[in-house]
């Protein structure tokens, strides 16, 4: 088990989420495309937006459903795969 499997482990419990509840080769990759596309602060804001919207999915907000999970891990990654920069 490495450092990462043993934090996100212990995270999961700590937040009273069911074991293997956080995706970490999706969230990772979400990181790693918003970190290249856009700048590197990109990386945690839009995996705590994508998480932030499956909360709300969760927790029955309709107009979140449609953004929630691995829709939104999608949705974002594309978003950063066109983000164009100056």
């Amino acid at each position: 088990m490495t450092d990462l499997d043993s934090w996100v482990e212990a995270l999961e419990a700590e937040l009273d989420l069911p074991p293997g509840t956080i995706d970490v080769p999706a969230v990772l990759d979400l990181a790693r495309d918003a970190a290249h596309a856009v700048a590197r602060p990109a990386a945690p804001v839009t995996t705590y937006a994508v998480g932030f919207a499956a909360g709300l999915a969760a927790a029955g907000d309709i107009a979140a459903s449609a953004s929630s999970g691995p829709d939104a891990t999608e949705k974002a990654s594309r978003l950063a795969a066109r983000w164009v920069t100056d």
